[in-house]
């Protein structure tokens, strides 16, 4: 996944263009790419399969194909298939196959500043399929639109790419384990509960990170002291004190449960 903001250079390769030549303006919009032609022709993702986009630094991504998301209710997500290569290296997949065994992603408006999310409309990111940022746009939680009760929802992005990794103190430092499932919800109309008894109550996320914490999801990996050390305004919040009241209370706007 990749989690720096993007400027990109688009060349198109005939048929569309006779020949390649520089974007007046590459855009994002949801999870689709939107080119700005200089002679003011609009070409969507869809459209710009064979693109290649010049990633800086002698590296350059390609867009191999476009399909809908068939997960996406709404079918308004696009996954795309990309390939990157460094100079004049091979063309190789640019995303590891997710659970699904895809090799899958797209872009998210808006760009990660300082561990922050920032809705922003001259950056945006690019994510696969196997990681937090798409999962949570998959999930529901497309930080350019509103949840069913009318909330923005780039908070709830942001808490739920917090929560995907078990990123207690929301300082980019994951401590969850490939594969763990989660029960994820909020108050908003985006996702329920799923009510699974074999999961309990594991925290409450804001933007920031976790409000309160009542155990750990992979406790090899930290512990309850461990994080009130790491983590100190934590400190009392952790343990059977924290429950969906509490977490609500301080602001939580995900939740989520876990074995």
């Amino acid at each position: 996944m990749w989690r720096r903001a993007i400027t990109l250079m688009l060349c198109l390769a005939a048929p569309l263009l006779a020949a390649a030549e520089p974007a007046s303006r590459l855009a994002v919009d949801g999870t689709e790419f939107v080119l700005y032609q200089l002679d003011g022709r609009v070409l969507r993702s869809a459209e710009l399969v064979g693109a290649e986009l010049d990633l800086g630094g002698g590296s350059q991504l390609r867009i191999d194909s476009v399909r809908p998301d068939p997960a996406d209710p709404s079918g308004t997500l696009l996954l795309h298939r990309f390939s990157q290569r460094a100079g004049d290296g091979p063309w190789v997949q640019a995303c590891q196959a997710d659970r699904d065994g895809n090799h899958e992603g797209f872009p998210v408006p808006g760009r990660w500043v300082d561990g922050r999310y920032q809705h922003d409309s001259a950056h945006f990111a690019l994510t696969c399929t196997g990681g937090a940022q798409a999962k949570c746009v998959r999930w529901g939680y497309k930080p350019w639109a509103k949840a069913p009760d009318g909330t923005d929802m780039a908070g709830m992005y942001e808490a739920c790419v917090h929560m995907v990794r078990a990123d207690y103190c929301g300082d980019g430092k994951a401590t969850t384990r490939e594969g763990m499932a989660i029960d994820i919800y909020d108050r908003h109309g985006v996702q329920q509960p799923a009510g699974d008894a074999e999961f309990r109550f594991e925290a409450g996320w804001a933007p920031t990170g976790a409000v309160c914490v009542n155990h750990p999801r992979v406790a090899d990996n930290i512990s309850l002291d461990a994080l009130a050390a790491r983590c100190p305004r934590l400190k009392d919040a952790l343990g059977q004190r924290c429950d969906e009241a509490m977490a609500e209370a301080g602001g939580a706007v995900v939740f989520n449960r876990s074995r």
